[in-house]
């Protein structure tokens, strides 16, 4: 863990203060703080669990104290749980606010009925790479029961993010008419679908965004060799070469799906892959 996710830890707790201890289950901060690589840049993002529901009252002071620091509400109501940001000490602080019984309802029902609802994803994903600032019995408890990844969710994952159009798409319809936002875009979706891939073959949860995925992709023990630098090297290479490194990636990903999951098949989107342009 760098210096500066330490100092922002440090804050983080110093935070807690603003918010009633009283019914206060846990609290934890997520993303690249509590992960160890925060930079200058980094904001906190704080998640909060009450066994009661904050009351309209203490949601107005939290949300004006947000206003008069700078910062505002996201969305959300004392019923539902919310998000507000305060700015303190020249840092963008996020804090997520809710029941503890929405956060085992989350957790239950991915175990108990699989979706691919990347923002719930990126939640649990939050408590299970996580730093506890408080209630670790409640997060340990959480966190357990989140890592035991169902196989209906890994072939789920796989099945949805196995898409992928075919090379002349990017040949014909992105670089030969010189649309570059079109080409950018399906680099990103076909580098997203892959990322989306392999989180399901190491039964990880997806992180919910492209941002920070590099922390996610050492993680994982499946992948192609040197995944991380062979894709973003792609941004910056020759548009033709780099359509052609980006094809061998993907059909690497799929030699791992016959590899590690054979009980899904590929055959479909190598067909696709390989799909000529009608003459």
């Amino acid at each position: 863990m760098n210096e500066i996710s330490k100092q922002r830890l440090a804050l983080a707790k110093e935070n807690l203060k603003m918010f009633r201890s009283d019914g206060m289950v846990c609290a934890m901060v997520t993303g690249s703080v509590a992960k160890g690589y925060g930079d200058d840049n980094s904001d906190i993002d704080t998640l909060i669990n009450y066994s009661e529901l904050v009351s309209e009252e203490e949601f107005n002071k939290i949300v004006e104290g947000a206003k008069v620091s700078g910062g505002d509400l996201y969305h959300g109501t004392p019923e539902e749980g919310f998000a507000v940001y305060y700015y303190i000490k020249g840092i963008k602080c996020d804090f997520g606010i809710c029941d503890y019984r929405e956060t085992e309802e989350l957790i239950t029902n991915m175990l108990a009925k699989p979706e691919i609802d990347l923002t719930k994803h990126l939640m649990i994903s939050g408590f299970i790479d996580g730093y506890t600032l408080q209630g670790s019995e409640w997060v340990d408890k959480w966190r357990m029961k989140a890592l035991e990844f169902p196989e209906e969710l890994r072939i789920l994952m796989v099945n949805h993010f196995k898409k992928f159009h075919p090379e002349w798409v990017l040949e014909k319809m992105a670089i030969e008419r010189g649309d570059e936002l079109f080409y950018y875009e399906s680099l990103l979706e076909v580098i997203g679908n892959m990322i989306g891939l392999l989180c399901g073959l190491n039964r990880m949860y997806h992180p919910g965004k492209l941002k920070g995925v590099e922390w996610t992709i050492e993680q994982m023990k499946i992948k192609p060799f040197g995944f991380f630098q062979r894709y973003t090297g792609l941004l910056g290479m020759e548009k033709y070469k780099a359509v052609k490194q980006l094809y061998v990636l993907i059909n690497e990903v799929l030699d791992l799906i016959d590899e590690h999951l054979p009980e899904v098949s590929t055959e479909r989107s190598r067909l696709l892959l390989d799909m000529k342009l009608r003459k």
